[in-house]
């Protein structure tokens, strides 16, 4: 079971911002369900990993076959895998730069804003992907493919969550500017659910949002929440903070009466970074 899988280069979002897309079509028959997959480091296109010395070894969880694991765990989706618009090669490491989407440093490390223009800049991906769709699609009718239509996920995987951690702190932007903003506000009721998968990044704080207010926000919006980790993020000792605001993040969620469904993974193994991809696969048994 298989899915074909499309590169679409420079994917236009709002004016002056593009990102590469790989695009993987519903296993099943179609619907309107989309997921978009934001990764983490390492993670490229195919071709790049192959020629970088460390990153070559961790091609199974290349960008293309990140799309092929999603549409098998979620088998009725459209999967829109969306490539950082800035990767920072090292000599022993490749770092994913969601610059789009978040204000970062050289490495990636998030530097919060209260606005980035990241829902903007996906609300747009979203609708040039759709017009993407209707090529795959040339048989069906056009309106099938209307953004009013569509159901949103949201995943992050370990850098990756940077980009759902800047949309917690625009969702209270939106909610508190003196003028609403009839359609980001729209947008933002398209979005279903939202994945963080083992997030992490090279910085010592903000792994995890734990301001109570951004999180009231947050809440208000009824968004289904999966927290799904593994020891080697929420158990690494050297990072003590990872596992106090993963925790944090969910109780006060909790407390707010959302039900996060939250699973350790892994848990009877020792750390690795194998298990840290392999939560790719294991949220299969979780997948709507």
């Amino acid at each position: 079971m298989s899915s074909k899988i499309w590169v679409w280069r420079k994917v236009p979002g709002i004016i002056g911002r593009c990102n590469d897309i790989i695009y993987s079509c519903p296993i099943l028959p179609s619907s309107q369900d989309v997921l978009l997959y934001f990764g983490g480091d390492v993670q490229d296109i195919q071709e790049n990993m192959e020629q970088h010395a460390d990153s070559k070894k961790y091609i199974e969880w290349s960008l293309q076959n990140t799309a092929q694991i999603l549409s098998i765990n979620f088998p009725k989706k459209h999967i829109l895998v969306i490539r950082p618009s800035r990767i920072y090669v090292t000599r022993n490491a490749m770092f994913s730069c969601f610059d789009n989407f978040v204000p970062s440093n050289e490495y990636g490390v998030p530097l919060f804003a209260p606005t980035h223009d990241a829902l903007k800049h996906i609300q747009e991906l979203v609708k040039s992907s759709l017009d993407h769709i209707k090529t795959c699609y040339a048989d069906e009718d056009p309106t099938h493919f209307s953004i009013e239509k569509t159901k949103l996920t949201l995943m992050g995987f370990s850098k990756g969550c940077v980009v759902l951690n800047q949309l917690l702190h625009e969702f209270h932007y939106y909610q508190n500017k003196p003028k609403s903003d009839i359609g980001i506000n729209n947008f933002i009721k398209l979005i279903e659910s939202m994945w963080w998968l083992d997030g992490g990044h090279a910085g010592s704080k903000n792994t995890w949002i734990t301001e109570t207010s951004i999180l009231e926000s947050f809440a208000k919006l009824k968004i289904d929440v999966h927290v799904h980790v593994t020891p080697y993020q929420v158990q690494d000792t050297y990072r003590p903070w990872i596992c106090q605001e993963e925790i944090q993040f969910c109780n006060i969620l909790q407390s707010m009466e959302i039900p996060v469904k939250r699973t350790l993974h892994f848990s009877d193994k020792p750390r690795s970074l194998k298990n840290h991809f392999n939560v790719l696969k294991a949220i299969r048994n979780y997948a709507q």
